[in-house]
């Protein structure tokens, strides 16, 4: 490694080592899945992250995905470093976090990384913990789960407090979000599951569509679903997905950004009474 540019690196994000915010039991870390793609995950990932920020939490935004990074591309910026860096002992994590928006960071993955690619178990779960070890310089974490079930239970096991589904009112859609949470559940049985119903015609629809997950939940699972809100269908979403200026600004008017907003203030102080409770 050139000793020169990992000096510069790391003067650069030297603030980042300040451990803000009340500790552990405000900070969530929220994976937010869907089971299978196509549902506007990650688009919903960075936008809850945008309002985190904008609440005035330092957050981190973490790419989940193995090896298929593409949040970089989304937000519109190019990493120094990505996780495959840090199989080298004297690369140090923070290394890899990009300054995105105010208040906003970016933990990128890698993407078509050989090396990554054949790594076993072992090495694997050896990275995952040197990846995490950045979250507490950060108030909340937003860890947006790669694509699949396996991808989902990989990030859940990052640390988080949370598990955001993101489901559309379609069944197949809310089959695979049935699944995921099945999957969880029986992984992590105490991880509390919130509901995203993603765009939606009207509000009824969302509504409708937790109800068959949170009646299957109950019956099968034993457990409660948390429902938070839904996204209303917004054509200004295919722009904003090919404009990261657009997507980062906290104060966007499209009606999505302004449905993520209302969700995320809204459910703010519900995930920290919850922390606080299970801290005692």
């Amino acid at each position: 490694m050139n000793d020169q540019a990992r000096v510069l690196r790391l003067a650069r994000r030297e603030h980042l080592r300040l451990v803000t915010g009340g500790g552990d039991a405000d900070r969530p870390a929220l994976v937010i899945g869907s089971g299978k793609g196509g549902v506007g995950k990650s688009m919903l990932a960075s936008m809850v992250s945008v309002a985190l920020a904008k609440s005035g939490r330092r957050v981190l935004l973490v790419d989940g995905s193995q090896n298929l990074g593409n949040l970089h591309v989304l937000l519109g910026v190019r990493p120094e470093l990505t996780p495959q860096a840090l199989l080298e002992e004297d690369t140090l994590p923070d290394e890899l976090v990009i300054n995105i928006a105010e208040k906003l960071w970016l933990l990128p993955a890698d993407s078509g990384a050989e090396t990554v690619q054949r790594l076993g178990a072992t090495d694997r779960a050896r990275l995952h913990r040197r990846m995490t070890a950045v979250y507490h310089n950060f108030d909340a974490v937003v860890v947006d789960a790669a694509a699949g079930l396996d991808g989902a239970v990989r990030c859940v096991a990052m640390h988080a407090t949370r598990l955001m589904v993101v489901t559309a009112p379609e069944p197949a859609a809310l089959t695979d979000a049935y699944a995921l949470m099945k999957v969880v559940h029986g992984q992590v049985a105490q991880l509390p599951f919130d509901v995203l119903v993603n765009r939606v015609q009207h509000e009824d629809e969302g509504i409708t569509a937790f109800d068959r997950l949170a009646t299957a939940a109950t019956r099968f699972l034993g457990r409660d679903l948390n429902y938070i809100g839904a996204v209303p269908e917004d054509p200004s979403m295919r722009t904003l997905a090919r404009d990261p200026k657009a997507l980062l600004d906290a104060d966007g008017t499209s009606p999505a950004q302004c449905a993520v907003r209302d969700i995320v203030s809204a459910c703010e102080q519900s995930w920290t009474a919850t922390m606080q409770e299970s801290h005692g």
